[in-house]
This record gives structure tokens, C-alpha cells and sequence, in this order.
């Protein structure tokens, strides 16, 4: 009966851990899935910015013939203001560029951050594993020993005032 107290005791604890294994995977999914969200739009933020970037570079050289095909006062006016254009969108760009870099660093620790939970949850996956086989062993063990013996109620109840008494 001791046996079979303490199987059950360890039973009730492992299923309670497994719950709550269960509890913290279903969080870890569902950050996962926030996570992954935020990737997308981090590589679709990445991509706008290469792309604007590009789009700059290749716009460089027809500015610079422009300015060196300016002979007029009114041709130097408008390169200048098509330069001071590039100007300001380069400067747009490039605070843009440094936002995202920020947000890039937070991102990042955040990864870092949940993949030391994804860690700690599968270590402690593992030590709940590993307590389950030595516990169907001893339920096995109970069961050849114990399970299929006859007794009488009145011994069972002598015997559990004892085991409540600490004998």
C-alpha cells in the first residue's frame, strides 16, 4: 500500500508538470508566432529600405551628367534643386536606416530572450522524461507484487491507520 501510496503521489506530480509544460509550450507557440510576424515585417522593412537605397544609387550618375550638362543659370537651378531632392531623401533614408537598426538590436534581444525560454522549458521537459520511466517501473513493480493479491477489508483498514500513524 505504500507502493502504491507513493506511485500515485509521483503520478499526480509528473501529470501536474506535464501540465504545466503543456501550459508554457502553448506560450511558446504563440510567441513563436509573433515572432515570425515580426520577422516578416522586419525582412519587408529591410527590403523597402535596400530598395529605396538602390533606387538613389541609380538616380547618382543621371544627377551628376545633369550637372555637368548645366550651362544655364536655370539648368544649374533645377539640377541644384533635384540634388537637394537626392539630399533630403538620402538624409530621410538614412535616419530611416537608423531606426531600423535600433529596432533591429531590440529585435534581437528579444530572439535572444525567448530562445533561452525555448532552452529552460526543454530542459525541464527532460527532467519530467526522465521521471517517467522509473515511475511506470514502479507501477509495474506494484502491479506484480502487489496488484492481483486478495485481502480483507479489515486488514486494508488496520493497515492504513498504521501507515497515517507512521509505523
Amino acid at each position: 500500500m505504500k507502493l502504491q501510496k507513493s506511485n500515485d503521489v509521483a503520478a499526480a506530480d509528473i501529470l501536474k508538470q506535464q501540465e504545466a509544460f503543456k501550459r508554457d509550450q502553448d506560450a511558446v507557440k504563440a510567441d513563436q508566432a509573433a515572432i515570425n510576424k515580426v520577422n516578416e515585417e522586419v525582412r519587408a522593412r529591410a527590403a523597402a529600405l535596400t530598395a529605396e537605397r538602390d533606387a538613389m544609387t541609380a538616380l547618382v550618375p543621371a544627377l551628376a551628367a545633369k550637372g555637368e550638362a548645366a550651362k544655364t543659370d536655370t539648368e544649374k537651378a533645377e539640377y541644384e534643386a533635384e540634388r537637394g531632392k537626392l539630399v533630403e531623401r538620402n538624409t530621410a533614408h538614412t535616419q530611416n536606416a537608423e531606426r531600423f537598426n535600433a529596432e533591429q538590436a531590440a529585435y534581437k534581444e528579444r530572439i535572444a530572450a525567448f530562445n533561452v525560454r525555448v532552452e529552460a522549458i526543454n530542459q525541464r521537459n527532460l527532467t519530467i522524461n526522465d521521471r517517467v520511466e522509473p515511475q511506470q517501473k514502479s507501477v509495474a513493480t506494484w502491479r506484480e507484487q502487489c496488484g492481483n493479491r486478495r485481502f480483507r477489508e479489515e486488514d486494508e483498514i488496520v493497515i492504513k491507520k498504521e501507515i497515517a500513524a507512521g509505523k
